[in-house]
């Protein structure tokens, strides 16, 4: 009996050691050391009703880091159109989380995605966007499969949903006519598209519809006038963060590597889109040859939401330079599936 009290975990070790893991961004860790700390928990003695409290937050709080996480994830498969992968992570993620919003964010995808056909979809992006964030942008020849069994309003809710931010209510918000552009671009119907945005703007000026009308330019290789399209777009609002990776793409597309540098640095200095133009960065240097500004770049990705696509291009990467056991331990650590 006293060699089992003496060895029994002690909860206060592992309320600190947990904030500690929370902190550190280490959210599965910390909610299993909580776990801990609410087993051995001792209720009836000093203090355990704070003890008790400091538990139950940090549990909550790496829970919904946690589903923020798997969110990432999923919005990540719908872009791939991998959908029973996306509604794999969103169960999760309802799991758990416990802040209302984000339950109420991942339940709404969760219907949407499970009244979605279950065709595999394969997606095309352009080819300097692999770290974008998906729109009409970065689907340029997309056709969203899993999307054409819904009605047109679920339809674009589904197409939508992934956007970052504040978007996805942002795009909603513009009404039904802005929808059916949004969708008939999406279709391959530019023309349609077009009129649609072209009659909106008459109206007056907004991000969203002159951001769109700048992607169907670039589809027809006007690479000036999607420009001056996009820079119109972030004059109406310069923290509209698809204006941004619109813009940097482009930028890349005409090799002005120093210009896309830059925006980028503004992007995480701003925390607009941060993981993304981090990892939009390290690919731009990678492609001048500079691998050690590269590996730096990705390596702030590690531990995060783009953990994997960081890890994925870091592994490679190392193995290049020489750095075999560096590039397995990363592979190791960080390529093993999702949290």
């Amino acid at each position: 009996m006293f060699l089992k009290k003496f060895f029994r975990k002690d909860a206060a070790s592992c309320v600190e050691k947990g904030e500690k893991l929370l902190a550190a961004g280490r959210y599965a860790e910390a909610r299993s050391i909580f776990e801990d700390a609410r087993q051995c928990i001792e209720t009836d003695s000093p203090g355990s009703v704070g003890m008790a409290t400091r538990i139950k937050a940090g549990m909550a709080e790496a829970g919904n880091r946690l589903a923020e996480l798997n969110l990432d994830e999923a919005d990540h498969c719908l872009r791939m159109g991998e959908t029973i992968k996306a509604e794999e992570h969103l169960k999760l993620s309802l799991e758990l989380a416990e802040d209302v919003t984000i339950r109420e964010k991942t339940e709404k995808k969760l219907s949407l995605v499970r009244t979605s056909s279950d065709k595999p979809v394969h997606h095309k992006t352009l080819s300097s966007c692999g770290s974008c964030a998906t729109s009409t942008c970065h689907s340029d020849e997309t056709t969203d499969s899993y999307a054409e069994a819904l009605h047109d309003e679920d339809r674009f809710e589904l197409l939508i949903q992934p956007l970052p931010g504040d978007l996805p209510e942002r795009y909603s918000n513009l009404g039904k006519e802005f929808a059916n552009g949004y969708l008939a671009a999406n279709a391959g119907n530019d023309d349609q598209a077009r009129k649609i945005y072209e009659r909106l703007l008459k109206e007056g000026e907004n991000d969203i519809v002159l951001y769109e009308l700048a992607i169907l330019q670039h589809r027809q290789g006007d690479g000036a006038g999607c420009e001056s399209l996009l820079r119109r777009a972030m004059g109406c609002n310069d923290a509209n963060p698809l204006c941004h990776l619109g813009l940097v793409q482009l930028l890349v597309e005409t090799r002005r590597f120093t210009e896309a540098i830059g925006l980028l640095e503004r992007m995480v200095e701003r925390q607009i889109l941060p993981e993304q133009a981090l990892l939009f960065q390290g690919d731009i240097y990678q492609e001048l040859g500079d691998s050690t500004t590269a590996l730096d770049r990705y390596a702030q990705l590690l531990p995060g939401p783009y953990q994997r696509d960081a890890a994925e291009r870091i592994v490679p990467l190392l193995e290049s330079v020489g750095r075999p056991e560096e590039a397995a331990y990363i592979a190791k650590q960080y390529l093993k599936g999702c949290c």
